[in-house]
């Protein structure tokens, strides 16, 4: 049997810690693109039931013209908030043998691809919105009539999700001059500050702040279901929950995967109840192409009116015109197998890793 290379989470780490972003976003876009073209296999996921975990079984396959990718992910879902990431592992199969070619700690990979996907979104739509204005983000453009030195993304959490969120997010962004994290713990959201402060040292934070909340042009849940809105959370009145579907329904949607989010997402499912409709206007594998590449001309014109109904100010012009986008995310399992055999490739490369017979 051929050798099977182990890769440990502090290798991982290091791959990440050097991997151009740019790869990563190109690896999740091609799989978004292979999932909408009916590319890839996704059997429905095994739950496992323990006494602190739910362990989650994820086979997938990513099959395309040049290439295929098969993999089988375990993941396991703390009954308890955890700052660290989800502990689990992603095999990876040989296409010609079927026999394991590695095993990769995939403890912060959920976060980087779910994060991705999100960067992707953001990077589609405020591109969208200065190509209509004649302006591009690299020539210090203002999205959405805001100028850049205010530009601010308030973030709600401050685990895995957030950190890897704020990273991609500034990495499409760069115009991001200040983050605002909100959390329920005010020392987690300072131990996060502090992690990324050399990172970002040109960049102001803060924490816990709703004040900013009226000046943000990006706003990011990365919390678990019940405690990340108004419409999931179990102690929400009447009033909220409606107020939380209003904004669902008068907003322009982009999700990651929409069968998967009219299915999964809850917010999503009472909307259509409610109107008939899931207001998703496209998915990630729609507007991206089989390159990775951001197809312009495939993003619904919606998104590009967002930067027409605002003043110069920033101020919304009329008040029927939606002026918000949403980007719904519930995760495909096409993500990871593009994740892991992106490391796994570099962890061949770089000559990292622990092989062994098997």
């Amino acid at each position: 049997m051929p050798p099977i290379r182990i890769v440990s989470l502090a290798q991982v780490a290091s791959i990440l810690g050097i991997v151009d972003r740019e790869d990563i976003l190109i690896s999740q876009a091609k799989a978004f693109h292979s999932h909408t073209a009916h590319e890839t296999q996704m059997p429905l996921r095994s739950s496992l039931y323990m006494d602190y975990h739910t362990a989650l079984i994820m086979p997938a396959r990513i099959n395309t013209s040049t290439s295929a990718v098969s993999a089988v992910k375990i993941v396991s879902i703390p009954k308890k908030d955890s700052k660290n990431g989800l502990p689990g592992v992603t095999v990876v199969m040989d296409n010609e043998t079927g026999e394991p070619r590695g095993l990769v700690n995939a403890r912060l990979l959920t976060a980087i691809r779910t994060a991705a996907a999100s960067a992707l979104a953001t990077r589609a739509i405020f591109s969208s919105s200065s190509t209509s204005r004649n302006k591009t983000l690299s020539d210090e453009s203002q999205p959405l009539g805001k100028p850049a030195s205010l530009l601010t993304l308030v973030i709600f959490g401050s685990g895995a999700q957030a950190k890897a969120h704020i990273q991609m997010l500034i990495h499409v962004i760069p115009q991001i001059c200040k983050v605002v994290i909100c959390n329920r713990t005010l020392p987690r959201a300072q131990e996060l500050m502090r992690e990324l402060q050399p990172q970002y040292s040109s960049r102001s934070s803060g924490n816990n702040s709703t004040n900013h909340i009226i000046e943000i042009e990006v706003f990011c849940t990365s919390t678990g279901e019940s405690t990340n809105s108004s419409m999931a959370s179990p102690s929400a009145t009447p009033e909220s929950l409606k107020e939380g579907l209003k904004k669902i329904i008068q907003a322009f949607i982009l999700a990651d995967a929409r069968e998967e989010c009219e299915e999964e997402a809850g917010e999503i499912i009472l909307a259509k109840k409610l109107t008939g409709q899931s207001g998703i206007l496209a998915e990630l594998g729609e507007i991206f192409d089989e390159h990775g590449q951001l197809d312009h001309a495939a993003l619904p014109s919606e998104f590009k009116s967002l930067a027409s109904c605002r003043n110069s100010d920033g101020v919304t012009m009329d008040a029927q015109t939606k002026d918000v986008s949403i980007f719904k995310s519930v995760g495909i399992a096409a993500q990871d197998v593009a994740i892991t055999a992106l490391v796994l490739d570099k962890a061949e490369v770089m000559n990292l890793g622990s092989v062994t017979d098997f």
